[in-house]
């Protein structure tokens, strides 16, 4: 596929990495800084194009006639949906995804048609990271929370501990200690390493367990990884721009939210937009401030502001004045690994991979296939909606032990009928079923699409 990223910005530059690593994609990024595509040129196979990406004779150098797709992702919402009418309009190009962020636009959907601002699919990263920390601190002893069959059933990614029931014993062990949930482990990352899993596999401290269950069975599934962790009630949150505005909304009617803002003006704003959160105008890395609201009795911080570096070093601070737990939304590379090697850090939010992952699922086959990139974009957890019958599909009928797939990819459980059925070997495939397989070498996609492909 021939597809033109409109910006090269944290969210293109991502996106650009991940959708480099399928050999069948031809990229080519427009940003109008050349210093931004540099680092493209020297590290991906891209071809990029400096100028900015709304101007028909950029666009036209960058060979949009021959383009399949159109994502843009500039600063700007309003170049971002010229760039997309250009596409459309003067070349014909058939999908276009564009990253919109203001409420003046997104509460007017007629504005997004084929007639006005002809937008396939929209993203917005506040509302994706919102419900991303929501999810989070729902399920404590999560790293991460992906849902799956409108959530029905959860992804989750946590880390496990010593001490802890399943640690040092072979996975099949599990079903003894929690026999009345269907769960089942996708995955293992150890040492940044995925290991193949059957029910010998041996877990062991420190491993990044991805394990699949109903949303009412995870609380309990967490238990067997890591020692059991209180619900979240006092929250910290630093930063009151969208996403910490938003999360605050989300939490406040249930949880005890302090929200501290330094712009004093923004600090009044949102106290006149929330009802039941304290609003503190300060700096999020004053020491006595943070001590006489209590910090060494916080559940949980969160690091919203816009600044990698302010994100980082507070949650570090918060953590050492006594926070439980910290949580850090960080963009660049360089701070993530950072606050990754900090035990002070608990978990690092990336609002670009969140965001990544959300077109990544667009890019698909659309309605029959959801996708959620893990591991920075090495791995990929897909829901496939199986169609056909015997006749067209080469998996309707077929027993999982006798599906061809690709090395790598693991069949981890079906939902059929609102239940959910753990992927065992002689588990028969049936029309409609929604088949949850991991992916843990990206470039075989396509192997996948194929082999559940409807051929008619």
């Amino acid at each position: 596929m021939k597809i033109l990223i409109l910006g090269a910005g944290q969210v293109g530059s991502t996106l650009a990495k991940n959708l480099c690593s399928d050999s069948e994609n031809d990229i080519t990024v427009i940003d109008h800084k050349e210093d931004k595509l540099t680092p493209l040129q020297r590290h991906l196979d891209v071809k990029t194009v400096v100028g900015h990406g709304a101007y028909p004779s950029v666009l036209e150098k960058a060979g949009i006639k021959e383009m399949d797709m159109v994502i843009a992702v500039m600063r700007s919402d309003e170049s971002n949906m010229v760039g997309c009418r250009m596409a459309h309009q003067l070349y014909q190009v058939d999908k276009m995804i564009a990253r919109i962020r203001t409420s003046e636009y997104l509460v007017r959907p007629e504005l997004f048609s084929r007639s006005a601002v002809p937008i396939d699919f929209i993203i917005t990263p506040e509302i994706l990271i919102t419900e991303y920390i929501k999810g989070i601190i729902e399920e404590p002893g999560a790293l991460q929370v992906f849902e799956f069959e409108n959530g029905l059933v959860h992804l989750v990614e946590t880390r496990a501990f010593s001490g802890t029931p399943i640690v040092n014993r072979p996975i099949k062990e599990l079903t003894e200690h929690i026999p009345d949930i269907k769960m089942r482990i996708f995955c293992l990352y150890r040492n940044g390493k995925a290991l193949p899993v059957d029910s010998d596999t041996v877990i062991r401290e420190g491993d990044h367990v991805y394990f699949i269950a109903k949303k009412k069975h995870i609380t309990r599934t967490l238990k067997e990884f890591r020692r059991a962790e209180n619900t979240y009630q006092k929250i910290f949150i630093a930063g009151g721009g969208i996403i910490g505005l938003n999360v605050a909304k989300l939490l406040e009617n249930t949880h005890n939210i302090k929200i501290i803002e330094l712009n004093e003006d923004r600090a009044m704003e949102l106290a006149g937009e929330l009802n039941n959160s304290l609003v503190l105008q300060g700096n999020a890395s004053d020491e006595d401030l943070l001590l006489e609201e209590g910090i060494d009795s916080t559940d949980l911080f969160l690091a919203l502001t816009d600044s990698d570096e302010v994100n980082v070093i507070v949650s570090i601070l918060a953590k050492r004045l006594g926070a439980h737990k910290t949580i850090a939304l960080v963009k660049r590379d360089v701070y993530s690994s950072l606050a990754e090697q900090s035990d002070d850090v608990d978990m690092v939010v990336s609002p670009d991979q969140i965001t990544a992952s959300s077109i990544l699922s667009h890019i698909r086959k659309g309605d029959t296939m959801k996708v959620h990139s893990l591991q920075h974009g090495l791995a990929e957890a897909l829901e496939i909606v199986v169609h056909g019958d015997e006749n067209t599909s080469e998996v309707v009928g077929r027993k999982i032990k006798d599906i061809k797939l690709p090395e790598g990819a693991v069949v981890g459980a079906i939902v059929r009928d609102n239940d959910l059925l753990v992927g065992s070997k002689k588990l028969v495939i049936e029309k409609g079923d929604h088949v949850l397989l991991m992916l843990t070498d990206v470039s075989k996609i396509h192997q996948v699409e194929a082999l559940f492909a409807e051929n008619v």
